[in-house]
């Protein structure tokens, strides 16, 4: 049952990971080409989203404790 979890922790780990990249990835293209990816608008979300925001810089945290846990 550990290996389970562990295994579990590792993809769920690797899932936010991969995220994250992603978005960081769609905030710097679309910054440098001024339009949406697709129809993706990273930037319009992350404006639109005002107070919510607050999740994506928690996402953010919890990424870099990952990361700091891996250490």
């Amino acid at each position: 049952m550990k290996e389970l979890f562990s295994t579990l922790k590792k993809i769920i780990r690797e899932g936010i990971s991969w995220g994250l990249n992603f978005l960081c990835l769609g905030v710097i293209i679309q910054l440098l080409i001024d339009e949406k990816i697709l129809g993706w608008d990273p930037v319009g979300n992350i404006q639109d989203a005002g107070a919510s925001f607050i999740g994506v810089i928690a996402l953010v945290v919890l990424y870099l404790l990952f990361i700091n846990k891996k250490k």
